[in-house]
């Protein structure tokens, strides 16, 4: 048959017999959620293909399985073996509680797994190894659990570019929680908003970071939804990222904290950035010098290199591009040229008029005979001529 996409959602099923999906070879996404499917009856030969002993054909295109909303508590460790392909698994919103072995070892067999959607199963911990296998998993889903900290597991999904932990009890951030993820892009609005005891935050050494929201971390206050709060960071580590801008509502109580390390990001030097200048850098100088070296601009070009920390010794103005795209910070320089100019013009264009009223001792004068005579033959008087 030639079916790629088959859902059978919102349905009754509680059982499923084995190979009920051989002759779906075409098959490429399988949706069974919403049903009332138990562990006990999800195993690995309800996947299985054709078999013969000349012939073995498991499901070879099935990429998505979607086993959401049932009434799954564990996994059959061998229960994605007949799905090579698979790339997309959601287990959201089954009571598992815990990621015991057995579930452990399934979902970490899936090597090609790129989606993995883990919300609402009550769980408070992921195994640490779970995503040891899946090395290219990109979208990580651990919305509406019991984790009271972000799970150290995290430390091997390398590959993550998406990953929500909202509606979580978390109080605290381990170290290195999100450092060295090569494909972390974003992080957005809200990341971290839950986290109203957030005291040390460690955001390192993710290549690919280019854009921190100046609200992660900020959330409605529950009494008065007008009202936003901010966590009570002490302590925030940024450096080895790939960011340009820093949003001053990000944190507010810049000047009480202990450590801010944002060294070695691509700084963009204009009025955005100002407040770096005016603010942020003389706080890390008066709490941790030692961690001033390696904060430069790396655009606009004509500042490009240079150090923010100079700049603000030297109480640098930062400017921004006009409407026109030209950037003010030139300006200073092309407005002393002019000076200069003037400046010069004004006595070498007096010389020159002098010296042509002058006739520059006859130089530029009539060439004439005559006018050549009279400058050297005088009439004597009367009395010089007895």
């Amino acid at each position: 048959m030639n079916v790629t996409w088959l859902d059978l959602s919102h349905n009754e099923i509680a059982t499923m017999k084995t190979g009920c999906f051989a002759n779906l070879t075409l098959l490429q996404v399988l949706d069974l959620s919403h049903n009332r499917l138990k562990s006990e009856s999800l195993n690995p030969d309800v996947f299985a293909g054709h078999y013969s002993t000349n012939e073995y054909m498991p499901l070879s295109k099935l990429r998505a399985l979607r086993l959401g909303a049932n009434d799954l508590h564990s996994l059959n460790p061998d229960l994605f073996e007949h799905l090579p392909a698979l790339e997309e698994l959601s287990l959201e919103l089954n009571p598992f509680k815990v990621i015991d072995q057995q579930s452990e070892i399934a979902i970490a067999s899936i090597e090609r797994l790129v989606s993995l959607d883990l919300s609402y199963m009550e769980l408070e911990d992921i195994p640490k190894y779970l995503f040891h296998t899946p090395r290219g998993l990109r979208y990580l889903n651990l919305t509406g659990n019991l984790l009271q900290e972000v799970p150290a597991a995290l430390s091997y999904a390398t590959a993550l570019a998406w990953l929500s932990l909202d509606e979580n009890p978390i109080s605290s951030i381990v170290v290195g929680t999100l450092s060295y993820m090569s494909q972390l892009k974003v992080i957005g609005r809200g990341a971290f908003s839950g986290l109203e005891s957030l005291q040390e935050v460690h955001i390192t050494n993710n290549p690919h970071l280019t854009y921190l929201h100046g609200h992660a971390f900020v959330r409605n206050d529950t009494d008065n939804p007008e009202r936003l709060d901010w966590p009570p960071v002490k302590r925030l580590y940024l450096h080895n990222n790939n960011i340009s801008y820093l949003d001053a509502q990000l944190l507010v109580q810049w000047d009480t904290m202990d450590v801010i390390d944002i060294r070695a990001n691509p700084w963009t030097c204009d009025c955005t950035n100002r407040w770096v200048l005016l603010s942020l850098l003389p706080i890390i100088e008066r709490t941790t010098p030692a961690i001033l070296n390696n904060i430069d601009c790396k655009s606009p070009s004509q500042m490009a290199g240079l150090s923010m920390v100079d700049l603000e010794h030297k109480q640098t103005h930062l400017r921004c591009p006009d409407e026109a795209g030209n950037n003010p910070s030139n300006d200073g320089a092309l407005l002393m040229g002019l000076l200069i100019g003037v400046l010069l013009a004004i006595p070498l264009t007096a010389a020159i008029w002098c010296v042509y009223k002058r006739g520059c001792f006859g130089l530029f004068g009539s060439g004439t005979p005559a006018a050549y005579s009279r400058a050297f033959y005088s009439r004597t008087t009367l009395n010089e001529e007895f």
